[in-house]
């Protein structure tokens, strides 16, 4: 297969790829929201359920009666992380296929689109670097600032996307 062919479909997975991370990162996001303080969790029938399993009351002597099912420590997600390094991997890989994919095709650097496009490009990453690092964290003080922080990414990056197959001379 012909490079520039081969780059160019690599450089469209990549995109597609950033934007597939960006909305999970955004689902996770609204998934973490704060929950009243009476509300159940997703899934609980009942507030029993909710609640989990009773632990198991020591006796006397300290030690916990036979056959009691000790408390399984609660394990993070790995979804924030993988989207992280997804989400990372795609904004090293456009801009050096991105530009790669310039020189083949002869465009020079000072187009007025490219120019655009790569000032985009940057507070869009940043924003999903910010809204990773905010998911991951599992900072749930304000949603709406996280969900503020994945649209204006999106928006930054779905104009990049426009700008990038139009090419509006």
């Amino acid at each position: 297969m012909e490079h520039f062919a081969l780059l160019k479909m690599l450089h469209g997975v990549a995109g597609v790829l950033l934007f597939v991370a960006f909305f999970a990162l955004a689902g996770l996001c609204w998934r973490a929201r704060p929950r009243p303080a009476g509300a159940a969790p997703a899934g609980a029938e009942t507030e029993a359920d909710a609640a989990g399993p009773e632990p198991a009351a020591p006796d006397a002597e300290g030690a916990i009666a036979e056959g009691a099912e000790a408390e399984a420590p609660a394990r993070a997600s790995p979804w924030p992380a993988l989207c992280a390094v997804l989400l990372l991997l795609c904004l090293i890989a456009l801009p050096v296929s991105g530009w790669w994919l310039a020189h083949l095709a002869g465009w020079p650097l000072g187009q007025i689109w490219l120019l655009g496009s790569s000032l985009l490009f940057l507070p869009g990453a940043v924003c999903g670097l910010w809204l990773a690092a905010r998911v991951a964290g599992r900072r749930r003080k304000s949603l709406w600032f996280s969900l503020v922080l994945a649209l204006l990414g999106l928006a930054c990056l779905a104009t990049t996307l426009w700008l990038m197959v139009a090419k509006p001379v």
